[in-house]
């Protein structure tokens, strides 16, 4: 998921990617990805006809040493159709979704990266958060 994010990063020309974090604007971090195969439709046999495959992914931004809360979270999910006459064929075709959903959530969290604001000020002193005005508090 890093390289999918760092990849469509570097296509912006006016951005530049940086390796040391102390130097950047921003810093995103992946704290998190799961992938899940769920059963969605079985046929009249009770053999399964479709699954539902659910990535998910939760970062955290930093943006000039502030953290912008809440931590973002996508959820990206596909549809896969199913036969157990093509168990090879499948097996391809699911690898490729999942790496399509990669892509996706990694240019998902790039458009939501463009929307943040510029904080008020620094942080004086220890970590501090920027939380959007929309935000609700967590449990």
């Amino acid at each position: 998921m890093a390289g999918d994010v760092r990849t469509v990063l570097a296509r912006d020309p006016r951005l530049q990617v940086l390796d040391n974090p102390k130097q950047a604007e921003a810093v995103v971090t992946i704290l998190s990805e799961n992938q899940s195969k769920d059963i969605l439709t079985l046929n009249v046999g009770g053999k399964i006809n479709e699954y539902q495959l659910t990535y998910t992914a939760v970062v955290r931004t930093v943006l000039f040493g502030v953290q912008v809360e809440p931590d973002m979270t996508v959820v990206v999910r596909r549809s896969m159709n199913y036969s157990d006459s093509a168990i090879l064929g499948k097996e391809q075709e699911e690898a490729l979704i999942w790496a399509d959903a990669r892509r996706d959530a990694a240019e998902q969290i790039v458009r939501r990266l463009a929307y943040l604001k510029k904080p008020a000020a620094a942080p004086l002193t220890g970590p501090q958060s920027l939380k959007p005005a929309d935000a609700q508090p967590k449990p």
